[in-house]
């Protein structure tokens, strides 16, 4: 098992069901969720989708596996999705 985001969390849904179902960037791109660049992503959306993006994190990333080990990481990220919006 590698410490990505996808292998600490066993409900990750785009690992379960595929990116083509459920579409992950982090997944997509092979890099955990804190170590990507989330702006690219974010920053197209419109305020609705921002909303809804950061309300997810808000209330899953910390409820992750993942998270107990990269909390910072994780908090960081979510800060970073925030300034976006």
């Amino acid at each position: 098992m590698s410490g990505a985001c996808w292998d600490l969390n066993p409900n990750c849904r785009s690992k379960a069901e595929g990116a083509a179902k459920e579409p992950c960037p982090s997944f997509e791109q092979k890099k955990s969720c804190w170590e990507l660049d989330w702006k690219p992503f974010i920053k197209p959306l419109s305020e609705e989708e921002k909303m809804i993006i950061l309300e997810w994190r808000r209330d899953n990333c910390p409820e992750c596996p993942a998270y107990k080990n990269h909390q910072v990481e994780i908090d960081l990220m979510i800060k970073s999705i925030l300034s976006e919006i």
